[in-house]
């Protein structure tokens, strides 16, 4: 029988107001209508999601733009026959990779690339990335910024 079994409806969704706002006041969530639960219930409630893996962190939307990364890019990234776990470590490795995502499909990996402007991008890519043995082909998508 799976984990998702064991939450009821309480439980989704004080992980949907947690992902929200990881920073809500137990006393909010527990007054939220759907939950309806003694401010210690839900802090019990989460412990038990925390300690089951539900919940695995708490954290945080971070605006790159503002901590200077201008430019943003997902990197598809295709893997040689039998290179994938040292390819994975070593794109974690980089401190212009925010994120690494192992998928499935064309490509093996997806990544976040975090970098202040199309010249650190370039010299990221040709003198970093393309240079890893394990690397068949990286594909681009630049995010485009939304005003939220």
């Amino acid at each position: 029988m799976g984990h998702a079994n064991r939450l009821d409806a309480k439980d989704r969704k004080i992980i949907e107001i947690l992902q929200e706002d990881s920073r809500r006041s137990l006393r909010d969530i527990a007054a939220a209508k759907a939950v309806n639960l003694s401010p210690s219930s839900v802090r019990n409630r989460i412990a038990r999601l925390e300690e089951e893996g539900f919940i695995r962190k708490f954290t945080i939307d971070v605006d790159y733009r503002k901590m200077g990364y201008e430019i943003q890019v997902i990197a598809l990234i295709t893997s040689k026959p039998g290179s994938s776990d040292a390819l994975y470590t070593k794109l974690r490795s980089f401190t212009e990779i925010d994120i690494v995502y192992s998928t499935a499909g064309p490509s093996n990996f997806m990544a976040l690339i975090l970098v202040k402007d199309m010249q650190s991008l370039s010299t990221f890519i040709t003198t970093q990335l393309e240079t890893i043995d394990g690397i068949e082909k990286i594909e681009t998508l630049f995010i485009i910024p939304r005003n939220e």
